[in-house]
């Protein structure tokens, strides 16, 4: 660890230990940045589903020191394909024309990423089952009250705590998220994706039917992550009884491999359920409180860019902390290079949802046969857009 830059801030607190605040810990440690971690979680455990990083998430891990760790292991994707709910091709993003230019995308294990990320922020002070309980900006420091009754002074808060986080709510007040109209079921299963008497596609794919989308991506030879949209009202209970076969119902006229995938679902635990939602918030940070990542722009899934704009936050703001510039500057400057490209992609997301969960049977037939038209050159030309924008 090097010696901290004049103008750093001298105690970090990081609130969150998910893709931002792990990646933002190692980052800021390998800068000489002292900080600490504090995550509400009693322990570290594998959590959730599948994930893919795109090329814009790859460079920023490039840039972090990280990519090298997680392609070795991971399975590069080189297309990604919309079929409609007969498993007809739609379009198709082709990644593999992206490599030479900017490197692979990967699809993994969302714990083969969180595993890279800790490995990398182990020597950073970690408190678990721990969360804040109260932010007192003093303007020269920020007293922090935390769950176990200890309190303390940093220079510098930044809260990673995701969607609902704690920290913004502290620091800004109740604020309300914006629900998508949809729910979500993602899953990881085995058996690959099944002959079908014919060679299943490799590749993510996602099959658009009428107000619901099913999605998979290959994780290796035999995990599949899958990820099973629908139109629901906020909040709608799924008990576990009767769960895996309310979800196959949900989607019993869809083909190719989407049966094949959800007859492998045995334990209703398997399903992991989550309503989709949003937040627009602006600014991002006040005084020296910041938010980065799910905690400050939330977004739909519908790109896959979440995880991306996390690792980009983290690369931006670990930049403009370590260059020794007054902190209000630093985050003005970090909001202002961040913002444009986050917002377009969230507006982008939820168009995307708003166009795949369509329930009009007629309109769902006009969408694919313009999906179908579109060149496969149109969608891959969006991606390279977004790897080549500087950040």
């Amino acid at each position: 660890m090097t010696n901290p830059p004049n103008g750093c801030p001298g105690r970090v607190l990081i609130v969150g230990g998910g893709i931002a605040g792990l990646a933002l810990a190692g980052a800021l440690h390998r800068q000489g940045v002292a900080c600490q971690l504090v995550e509400r979680a009693e322990a570290w455990a594998p959590v959730g589903a599948g994930i893919i990083l795109g090329v814009n998430a790859m460079a920023a891990l490039r840039n972090l020191g990280l990519a090298e760790a997680l392609e070795s292991g991971a399975q590069p994707l080189e297309k990604m394909t919309i079929k409609d709910a007969d498993n007809r091709r739609l379009a198709r993003t082709n990644l593999a024309d992206l490599q030479p230019r900017f490197g692979v995308s990967l699809a993994l294990h969302r714990s083969d990423l969180h595993d890279v990320l800790l490995e990398s922020a182990r020597r950073v002070p970690m408190r678990m089952g721990t969360t804040v309980t109260s932010i007192e900006d003093r303007g020269d420091s920020v007293a922090v009250g935390f769950s176990d009754g200890d309190k303390d002074l940093f220079d510098l808060v930044i809260g990673a705590d995701g969607l609902h986080s704690r920290v913004r709510e502290l620091a800004f007040g109740q604020r309300p998220l914006r629900y998508s109209g949809y729910t979500c079921w993602r899953m990881v299963v085995g058996g690959g994706l099944g002959g079908g008497g014919g060679v299943p596609e490799k590749g993510a794919q996602e099959l658009w039917g009428v107000g619901k989308r099913f999605g998979l991506v290959p994780l290796d030879g035999e995990r599949v992550y899958c990820f099973a949209v629908i139109n629901a009202g906020a909040g709608e209970p799924d008990p576990a009884k009767g769960r895996i076969q309310r979800l196959k119902q949900h989607f019993s006229e869809f083909g190719g491999p989407v049966p094949h995938l959800l007859d492998q679902l045995v334990q209703p635990e398997e399903l992991i359920q989550n309503d989709l939602h949003e937040i627009i918030l602006r600014p991002w940070y006040r005084g020296r409180v910041v938010l980065v990542g799910d905690a400050a722009h939330g977004m739909t899934p519908n790109m896959g860019q979440g995880a991306a704009m996390a690792l980009e936050d983290v690369a931006v703001l670990t930049e403009l902390l370590v260059a020794g510039q007054p902190l209000a500057q630093v985050l003005d400057e970090w909001a202002r290079r961040r913002e444009p490209r986050v917002r377009w992609i969230q507006n982008q997301s939820r168009r995307i949802g708003w166009v795949g969960q369509w329930k009009n049977p007629l309109a769902c037939r006009v969408r694919n046969r313009l999906t179908h038209w579109l060149p496969d050159s149109s969608t891959t030309r969006v991606l390279a857009y977004l790897a080549a924008q500087p950040i």
